[in-house]
């Protein structure tokens, strides 16, 4: 899963956003804010930003939200609601 990195009113925003597990991490000098739409999320780099911190759980409707408030793209946010893809067989 890739993340991004935006800077937003004196704080920096790291994110990823898929359809199965999205995290956000807000830092704000030594403060640390973290959510997460599912728990066992294995990326390397959230375990990293959120060493110590218990992240807060949120829901997709939720984390769109904060999505939006940070100003993260449409696009972006589109990826949270994505369908799941079934392969189909023409009979």
């Amino acid at each position: 899963m890739k993340s991004s990195s935006i800077m937003k009113w004196g704080k920096v925003i790291t994110y990823s956003v898929s359809r199965d597990e999205s995290w956000m991490v807000v830092s704000e000098g030594r403060w640390k804010w973290i959510y997460v739409t599912s728990p066992g999320i294995k990326s390397k780099e959230l375990r990293e930003l959120s060493k110590g911190i218990k992240p807060d759980f949120v829901n997709r409707k939720g984390m769109n939200t904060l999505l939006m408030h940070f100003g993260i793209s449409k696009d972006e946010i589109k990826k949270l609601f994505e369908k799941e893809k079934y392969d189909t067989i023409d009979v």
